[in-house]
């Protein structure tokens, strides 16, 4: 019986199965970092999941070049120094293949609406998104935040060696399909590079609108918004930077700030924003901690509460809640309230924060009303910086 679940389990690895069996049975493919390809590549993995333009993207004589030239780089690291860093290196995306591979695209755009939308510039962000992760976390450069987003595997050490090699190795016993080399293998390996250091932050929480914002949804869907001023109070989080500290002092204040807000009537929702940040590699998500203290501690309803698990930075706190807010179809005019401490609180207000976001996001999550007490200050969400940013993989 084992026997059997295993070849039926695996055949997507090393045979067919009958059209039944492929409907109903996993195909022993790796969902973690499909996921995380999926979650932070999503337009590039929509074209490449489409038989009928993969076709036509390598019938162009351009990637069929860079295929053969690949291939001839991929099997050449194995033999230079130092390693790991030239198996590494040889998996990145060249600035020629960017090039080249962008005129592709430009080109097909004039025949084919999807790369009017998916064009040479949205691809030179990918391009330059996979060679930044393969960078940090397969060759330990310096991230953006290195204090929380660093490296978690030794490359210097001589079993990191080994399994780089041995992924290399790998690659190359295996046929390779003619996508593997030029597009799904950069991406392939600058994903097991999260992998292999549990960076996988992106994907924690997969069921977020299903479980936990479930009965947030279903309650906007049927909620008079006029009944209140503002969509809903935003609550940045504040990561403990003691290990084991599940909600830090800071936290638990701005807590108490937006539920005082909340049971004046001022908004609807709660909306706290946090990942798993401080300290490094910390088992506790800001958001889940903030959640379940409203919940136990306030007694406010789950309805009441949106959960945003994965900012790692106050840019991303706004941004990720301008996104939320946006699924919940709150409405474009109504402005959210942010409730954070006195110091927060007029940092967001600063010239510095703005100058930030623009550094690090390319645009502004929103814009800011006047402000009504030391704690509270209203944000009016932009959608137009809601798209998903593949150079912050942790939370893209």
């Amino acid at each position: 019986m084992f026997r059997t679940g295993l070849v039926i389990i695996c055949a997507g690895l090393f045979g067919a199965v009958s059209p039944v069996a492929a409907q109903t049975i996993p195909q022993g493919r790796d969902h973690v970092t499909e996921s995380l390809q999926r979650r932070i590549f999503p337009q590039f993995s929509d074209i490449m999941s489409n038989a009928g333009l993969k076709k036509t993207i390598f019938s162009e004589g351009d990637i069929q070049k860079i295929l053969q030239d690949r291939r001839m780089r991929v099997a050449d690291a194995l033999k230079c120094m130092p390693a790991p860093r030239c198996e590494v290196e040889a998996w990145k995306i060249t600035p020629d293949e960017q090039r080249i591979i962008g005129e592709v695209f430009a080109r097909l755009a004039a025949r084919l609406p999807v790369f009017r939308t998916y064009g040479a510039a949205q691809w030179q962000r990918d391009a330059d998104a996979v060679n930044y992760i393969l960078s940090v976390y397969g060759e330990g450069a310096s991230p953006h935040y290195p204090r929380i987003d660093a490296m978690t595997q030794d490359a210097t050490a001589k079993d990191y060696g080994q399994l780089v090699s041995g992924l290399q190795l790998h690659a190359l016993q295996v046929a390779p399909q003619p996508d593997e080399d030029v597009f799904s293998a950069p991406i392939h390996y600058a994903m097991l590079m999260l992998d292999m250091n549990d960076r996988d932050d992106a994907i924690h929480f997969p069921m977020l609108w299903q479980e936990w914002n479930a009965q947030a949804l279903h309650a906007a869907r049927n909620l008079n918004w006029r009944h209140y001023p503002y969509s809903a109070i935003i609550v940045p989080g504040a990561g403990p930077e003691q290990a084991g500290v599940a909600l830090s002092a800071m936290g638990k204040f701005r807590l108490m700030l937006a539920v005082e807000a909340f049971c004046k009537g001022l908004a609807p929702f709660i909306l706290v924003s946090g990942g798993a940040v401080h300290p490094a590699q910390t088992r506790y998500v800001e958001a889940e901690e903030m959640r379940r203290a409203l919940v136990t501690r306030f007694g406010i309803p789950e309805r009441n509460i949106i959960m945003e698990p994965y900012a790692r930075h106050t840019t991303t706190n706004l941004r990720n809640a301008s996104r939320q807010l946006a699924t919940l179809n709150a409405p474009q005019q109504q402005p959210a309230l942010i409730i954070t401490d006195q110091d927060q609180s007029a940092y967001i207000e600063s010239q510095t924060f703005a100058q930030r976001n623009q550094k690090e996001l390319g645009c502004e999550p929103g814009t800011l009303g006047k402000r009504i007490s030391p704690f509270a200050i209203p944000f009016h969400p932009d959608a137009r910086c809601n798209a998903t940013d593949p150079q912050d993989p942790l939370d893209p």
